[in-house]
Order: structure tokens, then sequence, then C-alpha cells
């Protein structure tokens, strides 16, 4: 069985294109530099300016070692850095979703 992340930020004000250059630079470094293939879309519906960011992971095991990994790194700390004021504080929303 798969669980999925599904991480969601809302995006401050009009700074959609940023928001979204930023959110393909998350899911690269996340790809490419920790080993966690993740992807990122926009919502259609709902509130406007929703991003989303999908990492599978085999189990919940894996998911947390993921999570420690990424709270830990460096590089990754410095890429969500850089992308905290084109998001709503308060507005970002975690879901673990196990996969059928």
């Amino acid at each position: 069985m798969t669980i999925r992340l599904d991480r969601t930020g809302l995006v401050a004000g009009h700074r959609n294109p940023e928001a979204a250059a930023s959110a393909a630079e998350i899911s690269t470094y996340l790809t490419e530099k920790l080993d966690m293939p993740t992807t990122w879309g926009v919502e259609v519906g709902g509130p406007v300016g929703t991003l989303h960011w999908y990492i599978d992971f085999a189990d919940m095991a894996e998911l947390e070692a993921g999570l420690a990994k990424s709270m830990t790194d460096p590089g990754y700390i410095e890429v969500i850095a850089k992308a905290a004021d084109l998001f709503i504080e308060g507005r970002t929303k975690d879901s673990i979703i196990f996969m059928m």
C-alpha cells in the first residue's frame, strides 16, 4: 500500500507566477537531492491560488524518515525559506492518504 503526502499552500496576493516557480524548485530539490520524487500542481476550483505537492512513500516509516530528512537538510530549509513570503502563513496543510 502506498502512503501519499499531499501538502497544500495558499499563494499570497497575486504572486502566482513566483509561487509556481518556487513550487517547481521545491519539487526538483526534493526529487533530485533528497531522492523523494515529488510532483506539484495547481488546484482548479476551491480557493484560488492553492498549490499542491505530492510525494508517495512505501509505508509510514518511509514517510517519517523522509520528513525527518527534509527537516534537517540545510539546502531544503534554504529553498523553503526563499518561498516563505509567497504563501499565506498558517494556510499550509498536510494530508496523509492511504492509497488503495
